[in-house]
């Protein structure tokens, strides 16, 4: 009874803390939004393949689908059904839920449609997508959590937000839902194990990108958002032109009617170590999928890769169109039937079909009334080969850093990464010869929803990665590189998670998980290779993929030649809203630091409870496998969370500080008499849109060479550069860049705070008329190479008074002829 009691603690720990963090990891809307609040999906004209309310639906479209029980179609956008079983009701084709809209009374706060445009279906559940981007959902099994038969609104964990389309997944080329649940029972993994789906089910929305050549993916146990990916067949270059899903399963289509398919969900790629057991060595289990026991087992990786599929034969009139279809149809992977509409060779329209793993294809008449531009014209063509874009494969390459200390002789490259997922190669070269070793990097779980593109957008995306030493990799090296190597990884081979690493588009950090003294500094030599731990410099460098920037950039709120009184007033409102919105956002984000601690505060008592206990052995429900790694996925996340929202909340007050600038500027227009004209809008010289213009404006210089002199009593005079960009970036985010000593690789960042407002203010007075003084904070790097830098962190740095934030405070001045940086207040 005493461990039953426990039990239900850790549980409700757990389930406490989730509710705590349910409201509170919300970055502020998303700068992505859909245009208008208006999704515009394609014309509908051909979607209706299967006809206007048919008698049964054959082939999937985004207004005609089905699952295991029943049809349903759009019209007038309203949901229309009818069962499959002709002898279960609905018989002929009736409203949906009586409204044909989603709707449920019982639920507070319910967002209800006005119209839907889109559908897709599969095991017991149908998805509607709304005109306003929004998905619901509507399930027919009932379940343990899952009692009645409802819309939802909304999904995720550990918050409750609605699926949402924005600029980037609307403009998609196509979308399904694929459902793992009891339907099909189990999963197979690589190594040819049964793995029971037990009592929970994984609902998956797969979205086609434009480019054909990524997916994203929504899930209804992760956060409510779409920043997760896969790339497309080949490594991402193959070019998709459709997609259907069943069961966690894509099929994906091409321009030519080339074909692959996938079976890939968060679970099943190995991103979700908190509740379920991985492995990389090969083992065969005894237990059956049918048995409930076989889901505790340990999951193969890594997860199956795309499988190409045969070409469909074609001859006389034969054809093939983009409307594509997979369903389930049993138990296990190969459980699944593929649908391709088309024509046969006399003429006659219908599918294509074939078992998932069989090799001929058959075709089945039925009517179809496909518009003929969904004919695929290189695939009737004879055509066997579409054009092919580039892979999102990437090389970076750098040093193994310990303590501080780079390790010499030995270089490091990945020659291959994907930033959106897959295996990847790293190479060790020493003294011109180089082993070659495999990485297995997997998407971390995170409860931090993401609106924007981990990675792709200033921040970094995480993973954990599982080393592999391929057979023979030693051979053929000298033994004074084979032993160095053998020491530091061979027992690392296929250990689970190892590693966890950072990367963005620019850089890696890979890390051993449990430590964090030691890693792995790779960058795809657009930046620095000597690492810095400090976010501002790791981070500005990026400042111009952040979409705070490039909004406040745009067109929509900067004024132009044509400029009106009525326009005037527009901008200033449309600025004041995203001054306004962006404060909401430094808010939430602070809200999520504190909650992520609180989260922390809670789950990591549970946790360690349970391994100083019993409970450590149990696994139903399944603690054991949450204890395993549920401490480290925790803490990352939170360390995660936390350097994340840093960077975003500097970012952001960065953009306000413009924002009230432009304002203050705009305003001052707004109140003179008469309006400004178009003849009127010649800007004065103190005000710029553009950030780096305030350096011209007063006069300071964007670039200096000097020394740094200890303010103190340490006779410190070390050559120093001063530049206000980074070297090969684009930055425009308001900060110089001191590069000290003999290197000039050693870089602080001096971050001049809300200087644009003060030299507005200063109304074009030069530097000779009165003195330029800014407040600043300046953040040092840890890590050092050489003597003088060394000097420069003892004797010059250390004596400064550091900031909350972990900067020092100091002070600019400069008189037309001497730039000082000056300790803050100075002395």
């Amino acid at each position: 009874m005493a461990k039953i009691k426990t039990a239900a603690l850790l549980s409700i720990a757990f389930l406490l803390s989730s509710c705590a963090i349910s409201k509170a990891l919300y970055l502020g809307q998303n700068d992505y939004g859909l245009n208008d609040g208006v999704y515009e999906p394609p014309a509908a004209g051909g979607e209706d393949i299967n006809g206007a309310f048919p008698e049964a639906v054959y082939v999937k479209t985004r207004t005609q689908t089905f699952n295991a029980y029943h049809y349903y179609i759009l019209h007038e956008g309203r949901i229309w059904y009818k069962s499959i079983d002709p002898e279960k009701k609905p018989e002929d084709w009736t409203l949906f839920a009586k409204t044909g809209l989603p709707h449920n009374p019982m639920k507070s706060g319910f967002n209800n449609p006005e119209r839907i445009v889109e559908i897709s279906a599969d095991a017991d559940e149908m998805a509607a997508l709304s005109n306003k981007g929004g998905f619901y959902r509507y399930c027919f099994d009932r379940i343990l959590s899952r009692r009645r038969n409802v819309w939802f609104d909304r999904q995720g964990w550990p918050g409750e937000e609605q699926l949402r389309l924005d600029r980037r997944t609307s403009d998609n080329l196509d979308w399904a839902l694929g459902k793992r649940n009891s339907h099909v029972l189990y999963y197979e993994d690589p190594f040819g194990n049964q793995h029971h789906n037990g009592t929970m089910e994984i609902a998956t929305t797969y979205i086609l990108l434009k480019d054909g050549q990524e997916i994203c993916y929504g899930d209804t146990g992760l956060p409510s958002d779409f920043s997760r990916n896969y790339t497309g067949p080949e490594r991402g270059a193959f070019r998709a032109c459709a997609l259907s899903a069943s069961a966690s399963t894509m099929f994906v289509i091409n321009e030519a009617g080339e074909m692959y398919t996938r079976l890939a969900d968060f679970d099943t790629t190995g991103c979700d170590p908190m509740w379920f057991k991985y492995t990389y060595v090969p083992y065969q289990s005894d237990l059956p999928g049918t048995n409930y026991f076989s889901n505790l087992n340990e999951w193969g990786l890594p997860p199956e890769d795309w499988r190409y599929q045969p070409r469909i034969p074609l001859a006389g009139k034969a054809a093939v169109t983009r409307h594509i279809t997979i369903l389930q149809n049993g138990h296990g992977n190969g459980a699944r039937e593929l649908r391709v509409a088309g024509r046969s060779e006399a003429g006659e329209t219908g599918y294509w079909t074939k078992a998932i793993f069989e090799d001929e294809w058959q075709f089945r008449p039925v009517p179809l009334y496909f518009d003929p531009e969904a004919i695929l014209e290189k695939a009737a063509s004879g055509d066997t080969r579409a054009e092919r874009g580039l892979s999102p494969d990437k090389r970076y390459s750098g040093y193994y850093w310990n303590n501080e200390e780079k390790e010499n002789d030995w270089e490091y490259t990945i020659p291959n990464f994907n930033i959106l997922e897959g295996s990847c190669d790293l190479h060790i070269t020493w003294r011109g010869e180089t082993c070659a070793l495999k990485l297995y990097p997997v998407e971390m779980w995170t409860y931090l929803r993401r609106d924007y593109l981990p990675g792709r957008t200033g921040s970094p995306k995480v993973f954990l990665v599982t080393l592999e030493i391929p057979e023979n990799a030693f051979d053929g090296l000298s033994a004074e590189f084979a032993g160095p190597l053998a020491e530091k990884y061979a027992k690392n081979h296929r250990a689970l998670f190892h590693y966890t690493l950072a990367a963005s588009d620019h850089y890696i950090v890979m890390t051993e998980t449990a430590g964090r003294n030691a890693m792995v500094y790779l960058t795809d030599e657009t930046v620095s290779n000597q690492y810095s731990e400090l976010p501002q410099t790791l981070y500005t460098s990026y400042a111009e993929h952040f979409d705070v920037l490039r909004r406040y950039y745009s067109p929509e709120l900067v004024i132009d030649d044509a400029l009106t009184g009525e326009d005037l007033a527009g901008k200033i409102e449309l600025n004041e809203a995203f001054r306004d919105e962006l404060r909401y956002q430094v808010r939430g984000l602070k809200w999520s630091k504190l909650t992520a601690f609180k989260f922390n505060m809670v789950y990591l008592p549970a946790h360690y409870l349970a391994l100083m206990t019993p409970l450590r052995f149990v696994d139903i429900p399944k603690i054991r496998t949450i204890t395993k790694f549920g401490d480290r996925l925790v803490l990352a996340n939170s360390a995660y969370i936390d350097a994340v929202s840093a960077v975003h909340i500097w970012v952001n007050k960065k953009v306000i500080g413009l924002l009230e600038l432009r304002l203050l500027y705009y305003n001052d227009l707004a109140r003179r008499d008469p309006p400004p004209g178009r003849e009127e809008t010649a800007v004065p010289p103190w005000y710029s849109e553009n950030v780096s213009d305030y350096w011209d404006i007063a006069g300071l210089p964007r670039s200096i060479r000097g020394s740094f002199v200890s303010p103190r009593s340490y006779r410190t005079n070390i050559p120093a550069v001063l530049t206000c960009t980074r070297p090969g970036t684009n930055s425009e985010l308001l900060g110089w860049y001191l590069s000290i000593g003999e290197s000039e690789s050693y870089t602080l960042f001096v971050d001049p705070r809300n200087s644009p407002g003060a030299l507005y203010k200063r109304k074009g007075k030069t530097p000779q008329e009165r003195a330029v003084t800014i407040d600043c904070v300046i953040y040092i790097p840890l890590l050092v190479q050489t003597a003088s830098e060394q000097t420069v962190i003892e004797q010059s740095l250390k004596p400064f008074v550091k900031t909350s934030s972990g900067g020092i405070r100091a002070k600019i001045i400069f008189d037309g002829e001497k730039f000082e940086i000056r300790e803050y207040p100075g002395g």
